[in-house]
């Protein structure tokens, strides 16, 4: 199967602050820049999206049969969602940094866990009959399918430039 993956627009937040699953606005010209984004599309078999709305409204533009799925979301930063990184007390960030692999924010959730949730949605995807799936996602979860597919090492994956708006093609079979 051909699953391609994109990004969602640059939302309209303050530079430097956390909103991992924080629903967050968008600028006032979206759906300018997301007309732009569905003139360069092709034809799929299904379109999935986050229930985010910065994805949401996205996979809306590109069809109205879209199916929203939970397991699609960026990482869960917990109580650091909202909170300006450089807000995060350093005896907090500084252990998750070292290994935010296997540890996470407090009541958020690792890198891992990410990585497994998406596996989750990816092995289900598999097992029905489409050749070219879209999904309308954020970053996090463009870099597992990096790692998923790509073989990237989950220590390396994060490094990896996520364009806002960015069409990412993986081949999972």
């Amino acid at each position: 199967m051909e699953l391609h993956l994109i990004r969602h627009i640059k939302p309209d937040y303050p530079e430097g602050t956390n909103y991992g699953q924080t629903d967050v606005p968008l600028p006032a010209d979206y759906h300018l820049i997301h007309a732009g984004i569905v003139e360069q599309l092709a034809a799929y078999d299904a379109v999935y999206s986050s229930p985010l709305s910065r994805c949401r409204l996205l996979a809306a533009a590109i069809t109205p049969h879209h199916q929203v799925d939970s397991r699609l979301m960026e990482l869960h930063f917990g109580d650091w969602e909202g909170r300006k990184w450089d807000d995060i007390d350093r005896e907090e960030l500084d252990p998750w940094m070292a290994d935010y692999i296997n540890l996470s924010p407090p009541n958020g959730e690792s890198l891992q866990t990410l990585v497994k949730r998406f596996a989750g949605f990816v092995e289900e995807l598999q097992a029905m009959p489409h050749q070219r799936v879209l999904v309308v996602t954020h970053a996090g979860i463009i870099r597992s399918a990096m790692h998923l597919f790509n073989n990237i090492p989950l220590d390396q994956v994060m490094m990896e430039k996520v364009a806002y708006g960015g069409r990412y093609t993986f081949n999972t079979k």
